[in-house]
């Protein structure tokens, strides 16, 4: 990193940095233009980053002819001295970080610690394979860690795939072109596209019962996938719709739990003059930031949209009929 660069200024930097490698991951196909631009920064800052990352590693360019990204190192670091204890404290770090947080990069650190475990010794290596794949991904998950690492593969080749999916109505066979594996509220989903319909459907991953290779490779989207975009504006899960305004007034009483996290990145927080405050954000699904809203009970007031408001009051007054019993 240039010596320029004041200290507060590098967890910004790493941030920015992050964003980028997994935009160059998760949609490769995107001119330098679109790309800096869709992230905020100039041309000339957007390059300057890539020079820090050729720096540590991480080379890449765009091909014309081929109208993506092309990663051509990613270097490999020597891990030297962890102790067995410092490995399972790792284990269980990675674990909190998925089960809390959200899309691609944290497959990223399973992915290094497997790497991690496969050099250290013989004699517990298997052990520490295991609590890897039972605690992280089996109990964290309840993801096949067989099955996982398929999809994995199947995304970094883009092999299209024949898979058996349950949700719980039964199992039904899909035929799917893989994209991104990216966590999101303490569970492991796939963006993939259905080949049948061409649109970009979620599959949770621990519902998927077995899958098969076809043999096909598709280099190319058959539709247009930008993962970032795709996801701005899920306030947990759901996808896809066209964002929605949602306004809520909250007491005071509880100013300090609400302000103190990011819960979405359209998130506007605004004072009102009896010392209440209206939070907003834009979502694709309104009714999840209702979900959210429940937890703070009589503290919380949904001002809109209607639909929202008139759910959650359905939703009080069954309430008030359960314990009212």
């Amino acid at each position: 990193m240039p010596q320029s660069v004041p200290p507060h200024h590098y967890a910004r930097r790493l941030q920015r940095l992050l964003t980028l490698i997994n935009e160059i991951k998760t949609t490769p196909h995107q001119a330098p233009e679109t790309l800096y631009n869709s992230l905020g920064i100039s041309r000339s800052m957007f390059y300057k980053d890539c020079q820090v990352l050729k720096a540590l590693g991480l080379a890449f360019h765009y091909d014309r002819q081929q109208r993506r990204y092309i990663i051509t190192q990613d270097r490999y670091l020597p891990v030297l001295n962890l102790s067995t204890s410092e490995m399972l404290a790792l284990i269980m770090a990675v674990r909190q970080i998925a089960s809390t947080g959200d899309q691609t990069l944290t497959y990223e650190a399973i992915a290094a610690l497997h790497k991690v475990v496969s050099n250290t010794h013989a004699e517990i290596r298997a052990f520490l394979q295991a609590s890897l794949d039972d605690v992280v991904l089996q109990d964290g998950f309840g993801c096949n860690p067989t099955i996982l690492h398929d999809l994995w593969q199947a995304c970094q080749e883009h092999q299209r795939l024949c898979i058996v999916y349950d949700r719980g109505d039964g199992p039904r066979e899909w035929v799917i072109d893989p994209y991104q594996l990216l966590f999101k509220r303490r569970a492991l989903y796939l963006d993939a596209c259905v080949v049948a319909t061409r649109q970009v459907n979620m599959f949770r991953v621990n519902r998927i019962k077995s899958l098969a290779l076809l043999g096909v490779r598709i280099p190319n989207p058959l539709v247009s996938y930008n993962f970032r975009e795709r996801h701005r504006h899920s306030f947990s899960v759901f996808v896809g719709n066209p964002p929605q305004r949602v306004h809520i007034r909250f007491r005071p009483a509880v100013r300090q739990y609400i302000t103190e996290t990011c819960w979405h990145t359209s998130q506007q927080i605004d004072d009102l003059p009896d010392g209440s405050f209206l939070f907003t954000v834009e979502v694709s699904e309104p009714r999840e930031v209702g979900w959210w809203v429940l937890q703070w009970g009589a503290n919380a007031e949904v001002l809109e949209p209607e639909s929202l408001r008139q759910e959650l009051a359905e939703t009080a007054q069954a309430l008030v009929a359960v314990y009212g019993q």
